[in-house]
């Protein structure tokens, strides 16, 4: 049954594109350029600094120097925090892509990889300071405050409750200009994988529009988004398909102030099925559940939403 929904709603969407072609094609056109002048630039760096770190063993040799304090007070694996960290400064995919290939590297567990897989999910820093229009540091400060709450549940999976495992050093025999190209090619081919899925999600988000589902929801959540001061849905549907196309639409609104700090912190924080579907790409074969995975990023969402509401007025003074 399942298999035949998916055929009907593939023939339903080729029926759309043949009748609808033209705001398609320009959802499609909005996408790359999303994707080409956003994603790209904040991400690409990251992509290929990280990968030159995984064969140049730098957690190895962080891991090596700060075992004893890993061990003692966090009882993280040094490899474990050293993904958590990167996570937090480089942004959507890039933890769940650092953390596949330790695990593929047996440096990591399969549930530090699960652990990892809900908590490294972060809006890159230049993402929200050179994109986001409004109150920038409180949304960041926001976005990392609300983790903490994802890694409270994530905890048992990251503590390493057997011994850490001693890790070996050891340097990569080629030249680095072929670790740099190589490095290169990996991080182009990840972006373009990350690209088309952005795109997929801009002509999903202008389908839902063709189609009235949109309005559909605008009727039924009408006494909610007239509280709140929106004028349609729309912005928050984009945002939960596609975050920094929510993010946009949401800064385009007429909201009160309050409104849009809530929504964006909400958005940047639960991220998007968009960033779901990229962070699963590194998670194949893998037998980790997509709805903890949600519910992760749905506390995620209302902690750092929750956060903006309780102090925005306190940080504008």
């Amino acid at each position: 049954m399942k298999k035949i929904m998916n055929s009907v709603v593939l023939l339903a969407s080729l029926i759309i594109l043949l009748l609808q072609p033209a705001p398609i094609i320009a959802a499609t056109k909005t996408g790359f350029v999303t994707w080409a002048e956003k994603v790209v630039p904040s991400l690409f760096p990251f992509f290929v600094l990280t990968r030159l770190m995984i064969y140049y063993q730098v957690p190895q040799l962080i891991g090596k120097l700060l075992t004893p304090l890993f061990k003692s007070l966090l009882h993280l694996s040094p490899i474990t925090f050293f993904v958590m960290f990167l996570s937090m400064i480089s942004g959507n995919p890039s933890g769940s892509k650092m953390a596949r290939d330790y695990y593929d590297q047996h440096l990591i567990s399969a549930k530090e990889m699960e652990g990892l897989m809900y908590f490294c999910n972060f809006a890159s820093p230049l993402f929200i300071l050179g994109t986001v229009g409004v109150v920038l540091y409180l949304l960041l400060i926001a976005h990392l405050l609300g983790s903490i709450a994802v890694f409270i549940c994530c905890y048992p999976l990251l503590r390493s409750k057997e011994t850490i495992r001693q890790v070996t050093v050891q340097f990569p025999n080629e030249s680095f200009s072929a670790i740099l190209i190589d490095c290169i090619e990996s991080s182009l081919q990840t972006l373009i994988r990350v690209g088309g899925i952005i795109v997929f999600f801009y002509i999903i988000s202008e389908t839902f529009n063709i189609i009235e589902i949109t309005q559909l929801f605008n009727v039924i959540m009408h006494p909610f988004i007239e509280d709140i001061g929106l004028a349609s849905i729309e912005p928050l549907v984009a945002g939960i398909l596609e975050f920094t196309q929510g993010v946009t639409k949401v800064s385009q609104t007429t909201a009160p102030l309050q409104t849009k700090l809530v929504l964006t912190a909400f958005i940047i924080s639960f991220t998007g099925l968009s960033v779901h579907t990229q962070s699963f790409m590194f998670a194949k074969n893998l037998n980790i559940p997509y709805l903890k995975y949600f519910i992760m990023r749905l506390l995620h969402g209302c902690t750092s939403a929750l956060i903006v509401l309780l102090t925005w007025k306190t940080v504008l003074r």
